[in-house]
């Protein structure tokens, strides 16, 4: 009778004579129920206090389930990030140093911002551009052998438990990614194998949590 609520249950006794009686017994099956969404929230507070911790920090789950990561700061773009570092060797900085070989007008986002790109002069006429590594700000992996794949904002992710990197990339509440051009709400990962997943957020070292799968 596994997995089955009886809804209704009808006994009728009927003497007679001869001391017998009938018993009825209707039997409804429940139907199954969905499996519940799993979400954490990432930060939260609001403009003048927000939150640099997941909630639940820690979750238990079983293979084959997902959770779902969101912002709900309220006012304020405070983006956050869910990323795996599971080799150290693939820890990736938020900001990039990068050689440009010649002079580039850049134009700041959103239009009208107080935003200009850090240009340092070089030797030779060459700059170094200072800009965000696109390894912390988008939604990336880097499998086992070091093939890195990026994905749309808002992603849908199979952890396999070989990665050496998974990257959430910069979410936002929802209605203010425009803050960040190219970022999401949202990340989704279902795991796929046991084990112990430590993540953090790339842009608070120090807000980090831990998914066990069973």
């Amino acid at each position: 009778m596994d997995k089955v609520l009886v809804i209704g249950m009808i006994v009728t006794l009927f003497a007679a004579s001869v001391g017998t009686f009938q018993i009825n017994i209707n039997y409804t099956s429940a139907q199954e129920q969905p499996t519940a969404v799993i979400k954490v929230a990432a930060g939260g507070g609001n403009a003048s206090a927000p939150w640099t911790i997941y909630v639940p920090q820690d979750l238990e789950i079983d293979a084959g389930e997902s959770v779902t990561w969101y912002n709900p700061t309220e006012g304020a773009a405070e983006p956050h990030t869910v990323t795996f570092v599971l080799n150290n060797n693939t820890m990736a900085g938020v900001v990039s140093p990068l050689l440009v070989a010649n002079t580039t007008k850049f134009t700041s986002q959103p239009p009208g911002s107080n935003n200009e790109a850090l240009l340092i002069p070089d030797k030779g006429g060459m700059n170094t551009l200072v800009g965000v590594n696109a390894r912390t700000y988008s939604p990336v992996t880097i499998d086992s052998q070091g093939t890195v794949s990026f994905m749309k904002p808002n992603a849908n992710y199979s952890m396999t438990g070989t990665e050496k990197y998974v990257n959430s990339g910069w979410f936002l509440p929802n209605g203010l990614e425009q803050q960040y051009p190219g970022s999401g709400n949202t990340f989704t990962v279902t795991f796929e194998k046991p084990g112990t997943y430590g993540y953090l957020c790339i842009l608070h070292p120090w807000m980090t949590g831990n998914v066990v799968v069973n």
